[in-house]
């Protein structure tokens, strides 16, 4: 996927094409879809098959379906809308179009997958709007309630670039993402522009022009499984049905990024099509975590390519990630942006990634704190209970005065109606489903950019998955049971490969855990190669530090910038950052990213002309 751009009301086409342009990232690779009409226009740039996946109208009612992301389809259906040449376009949006003839909106409202969907229904001058269950695909709102002046768009800042549309820059949300590694839902980086929601359908009525949104799903409303076990069996089938419909011969080849841990390896063992399946590992340099990907790739029959990353991989793509990704998550986290290329080769019809699997079922946003043993943390978590307000696993700094009370308003806004004590299991999970959804404000993850640069799918939007998600106990994510055993279900041809992260066996029992923690313990101080000194790490993750040690990149962009820009970034982190040398911005590196992040995607908006004058002194 690319972006899609909608505008309501009458709409020159030179507009639809100018906002075509605006989401066209990769020329060579990417495919547009124009449509304009009285009532409502749309531009569509899209990285996946159009026979699969493109726009589909019933030429006897007039009825549209286009889709900005994918829905995830059984082999049967996928034939069955073959045959339905009743209607014309992608076979995707023929069976949304079949269910919503035949069964109305409520048909397709818990629609399978990572997608926005958009419905004109011309018989009642409609507009429907729906998007996914955990909030993945990115979809933003300009005047949603008026019905002329609407904008609706997979990226904010295409909204702020048209000329019909008049923006102010929202420095409080600025000020949030660099105390907290995000912007609180649903703000954005324009007080204008708006998160259209999770699990939300909007309704534009051009005939009485009323404007109506509901939650068409909220998690919670079934009772819980009733013991581990049965919530394990159901995950297990969830998700090897959730990977399988994904990885079907006619959305091959496939790339799955993998890692040495326990994610990525449910794509290996669970693909339709193992054959056509590529398994990429990100590294350094050869290490520990690339040599059990390697070995998970071969268990699974899989094509195993690692992929080595230069020495200034990071603050290379700087400028290009904070530029596709809006600026709206560090660049801590820009992994896959600098692959593109290499990925690129391998033609992929689809590209899979786990992330959010630690976010929905092994408890990353649970009020928490390490077991301890002698005053030492144990590999092992224990509930805390009283809510912490803020959005976890990152604790956030203090705001600057002049901001402190707007940021914490926008905070309690989005807890509202979550309890401050937490006692109960509802009330935890209530708790964190706030920092879960919508999964595209996540943080250690990169899901709006994958959606801008690749044919992207995520196997987590299934909605027999958020159904596990719904139903699964706050005890079970705690220490991740709920997931190690799924996974080792999914997994039993690998089941003797560790998880490269802890060195223990997939599923192992919370005995089994802190042995191994021992034993790993006792290594670590047998050899002292617990202080991590060069740009290689064990694992897949980056040591930040030294590239802001040893990147000319990151220096010279750091002491080129102007005063302004120096003097607005003080000002929002409430310091003068420049008045700390590097080597002291070294000690904390994911602050400073979050700073680099900014900067960047002032950068880049400048060379917008409309842009001049949006990033000012406040």
């Amino acid at each position: 996927m690319a972006g899609l751009y909608v505008v309501l009301g009458n709409s020159e086409p030179k507009r639809i094409d100018a906002a075509a342009e605006r989401l066209t990232f990769f020329s060579n690779q990417e495919n547009r879809e124009i449509f304009v009409d009285d009532y409502w226009s749309y531009s569509l740039v899209s990285l996946n098959n159009p026979k699969h996946f493109g726009s589909a109208c019933d030429p006897k009612s007039g009825v549209r379906v286009v889709t900005s992301g994918r829905i995830a389809w059984p082999a049967s259906d996928w034939l069955q809308a073959e045959q339905m040449n009743q209607y014309q376009g992608g076979l995707s949006n023929r069976l949304i179009l079949h269910q919503y003839l035949n069964k109305g909106i409520a048909g397709v409202e818990r629609h399978n997958g990572s997608a926005i969907l958009l419905i004109w229904d011309p018989r009642l001058k409609e507009l429907h709007l729906l998007t996914d269950h955990f909030g993945y695909h990115p979809i933003f709102l300009y005047r949603p309630d008026n019905i002329k002046e609407c904008v609706i768009s997979t990226f904010p800042d295409a909204i702020a670039d048209d000329e019909q549309v008049r923006v102010e820059p929202d420095y409080v949300s600025m000020t949030d993402f660099l105390r907290a590694w995000r912007i609180t839902p649903p703000h954005t980086y324009y007080k204008e522009i708006k998160y259209a929601g999770a699990a939300v359908h909007w309704c534009w009525n051009f005939a009485t022009g009323a404007v109506k949104h509901r939650y068409y799903w909220q998690p919670f409303q079934d009772a819980p499984f009733s013991s581990l076990n049965e919530a394990v069996e159901e995950l297990t089938q969830a998700l090897k049905n959730s990977i399988h419909i994904r990885t079907l011969p006619h959305l091959c080849p496939v790339v799955s990024y993998t890692s040495g841990g326990l994610d990525s390896r449910s794509v290996l063992f669970s693909a339709a099509d193992r054959y056509n399946l590529v398994g990429v590992n990100l590294y350094d340099q050869p290490n520990k975590e690339s040599a059990i990907a390697q070995r998970l790739c071969e268990a699974a029959g899989v094509k195993y390519v690692g992929f080595q990353r230069d020495p200034d991989y990071y603050p290379r793509w700087m400028q290009e990630g904070a530029r596709l990704s809006g600026g709206m998550w560090s660049l801590e986290d820009n992994h896959f942006l600098g692959t593109r290329e290499f990925i690129t080769a391998f033609n992929p019809q689809t590209v899979l990634t786990a992330c959010t699997s630690d976010w929905l079922f092994k408890g990353y946003g649970l009020e928490k704190q390490y077991q301890q043993f002698f005053g030492k943390n144990l590999p092992t978590l224990e509930f805390t209970n009283e809510r912490v307000d803020g959005f976890l696993p990152n604790y956030p700094r203090q705001s600057p005065p002049e901001f402190a009370l707007a940021v914490r308003e926008r905070m309690l806004t989005w807890f509202e109606g979550t309890p401050q004590k937490l006692t109960t299991d509802k009330e935890r999970l209530l708790v964190e489903d706030k920092r879960i959804r919508p999964a595209c404000y996540a943080v250690s993850v990169s899901s709006q950019i994958m959606h801008r640069i690749f044919p992207y799918d995520t196997f987590l939007a299934d909605t027999r998955v958020a159904d596990c998600y719904s139903r699964s106990r706050a005890e079970w994510k705690l220490n991740g049971d709920l997931w190690g055993l799924t996974i080792a279900n999914l997994c039993q041809e690998g089941e003797n490969i560790v998880d490269a992260n802890f060195g223990w066996k997939v599923g192992s029992s919370y005995w089994q855990k802190l042995l191994m923690f021992g034993v790993n313990w006792l290594k670590r101080r047998a050899s002292k190669q617990n202080i991590i000194q060069g740009l290689a790490t064990e694992g897949s993750w980056p040591n930040l530090s030294w590239y802001v040690n040893h990147s000319d990149t990151i220096k010279d962009f750091w002491y080129s910038r102007s005063l302004e820009d120096k003097q607005l970034i003080s000002t929002l982190w409430g310091e003068d950052c420049w008045s700390i040398s590097l080597e002291d911005l070294a000690k904390d590196p994911n602050s400073l990213f979050r700073i680099l992040t900014l900067l960047n995607h002032w950068q880049s908006r400048r060379s917008c002309s409309k842009s001049n004058s949006i990033y000012m002194n406040i």
